[in-house]
């Protein structure tokens, strides 16, 4: 009753309102985080002081050899933004994860206080693929960012946001290389 297993390709955010209308708790902070689930596993998502490694049983994965295989929590290795999986040749098929019986209204209290913290926060009205670095360690990727003068800077239509340093958002037509020719951009100026 308190288990959900989803396959890799659902949305992040719809395992979170399945959770909550199911009344289980433990995914609330991820409410809004953009992805998949099994990009979350890949990376360990998280958001607020909740990780995915916290309420993951198992993932099942094809290696390249075509084998099914599953693996328990603590095989994941997870660190923050890392998993088993990363840099490995491998597709995550679908994760397990175990959540608490918790009360609805609180839940959707929650989701809401967690969903408007994101929308004052960071620049939700462009598209974007989330906060695009990691935090080094003591510090804030977006607050370097700003420091190094980039908040606003552009290539293409690629554009640091100026609501979130973090975020690398779509001001329309921005292509693949435009995104990436403005995070290799940042990288070096931060460096």
């Amino acid at each position: 009753d308190d288990i959900i297993t989803a396959d890799c390709g659902v949305r992040l955010s719809k395992l979170c309102d399945l959770a909550v209308q199911n009344s289980l708790g433990g995914l609330t902070p991820l409410s809004g985080i953009p992805g998949t689930v099994g990009g979350a596993v890949y990376m360990n998502a998280g958001a607020y002081g909740c990780e995915i490694k916290d309420s993951l049983i198992s993932s099942v994965y094809l290696d390249e050899a075509m084998n099914i295989t599953a693996i328990d929590n603590e095989k994941h290795q997870f660190s923050y933004r890392k998993s088993f999986f990363s840099h490995k040749n491998l597709i995550i098929l679908s994760a397990k994860f175990k959540l608490e019986k918790a009360d609805d209204t609180i839940l959707k209290e929650e989701t809401a206080k967690f969903l408007k913290l994101r929308a004052e926060k960071q620049p939700l009205n462009f598209p974007n693929a989330g906060s695009t670095f990691k935090r080094p360690e003591g510090y804030f990727a977006g607050k370097i960012i700003e420091d190094c003068g980039l908040k606003g800077f552009c290539v293409g239509d690629a554009q640091v946001s100026d609501k979130h340093s973090g975020f690398v958002i779509n001001r329309g037509k921005a292509t693949a290389n435009d995104g990436l020719g403005l995070i290799n951009y940042i990288k070096e100026k931060v460096y």
